[in-house]
């Protein structure tokens, strides 16, 4: 993928975002905000949030690399609180991708059933997540592409890993590491103490999961919309 500049924000993506199926969405999308004024500014917010949290993760990700490349797994205090704070930011804006494109895919819903996907009230409002999202589309629209790729998703061991990540590190802790050592061969990579190794694959590979798994959301979202706003 090339890089594009989106048109919700008006910056250019890293390339490893599909902006080619994000762009159709949010041009059929917004074709319908006099129809659907409410759902449709809940979407917009929604939409730019996808694409910032994806560009803040991917930054992220370069930095604790380059980082660990650079000073290893056991740095100084200095380099080591970059190390941390870069871990921290990757974890919760990445699951906050997810998150945020669940609840401009439940406003997108909304504007085709808005019985299934109310998004009128406070309440309503507070209710949308991941899980509500994919029971609803599950209830209304079962056959869907993009009911069965989130579905898949949302039990995927990698995304159950990132969830858990994310709320020890925001809720709970700054986890330790086991450093470890060796005079006759390389050591092992220090290991975080949320069952993960730190070295250069920690964030990218992680990175690559989130971005073809976005993609394949996006698509069958591009999918979803194309047959329903008609």
């Amino acid at each position: 993928m090339a890089k594009e500049r989106l048109s919700t924000i008006g910056l250019e993506m890293p390339e490893d975002f599909d902006a080619v199926p994000y762009e159709a969405i949010h041009s059929r999308t917004v074709a319908r905000k006099d129809a659907c004024p409410d759902a449709c500014a809940q979407y917009v917010g929604a939409w730019k949030a996808v694409a910032y949290r994806f560009m803040s993760c991917a930054e992220h990700d370069t930095a604790f690399t380059k980082s660990i490349q650079q000073a290893g797994d056991a740095p100084p205090p200095p380099e080591r609180y970059i190390q941390e704070r870069e871990l921290f930011s990757f974890f919760v804006m990445g699951l906050t991708v997810i998150e945020s494109f669940c609840f401009g895919l439940f406003a997108i819903a909304s504007m085709v059933d808005s019985k299934n996907f109310p998004i009128t009230i406070a309440e309503d409002l507070r209710s949308i997540n991941p899980q509500h999202t994919v029971k609803q589309f599950r209830k209304a629209f079962p056959e869907e592409g993009v009911t069965i790729t989130l579905g898949k998703t949302l039990d995927d061991n990698a995304y159950k890993e990132w969830k858990e990540i994310r709320n020890i590190l925001a809720h709970r802790a700054a986890p330790g590491r086991i450093i470890y050592g060796s005079t006759r061969r390389s050591a092992p990579a220090a290991l975080w103490k949320v069952g993960i190794q730190l070295d250069e694959s920690t964030t990218s590979s992680r990175r690559k999961w989130l971005a073809t798994t976005m993609s394949s959301l996006l698509r069958e979202t591009d999918n979803f919309t194309a047959r329903n706003f008609l």
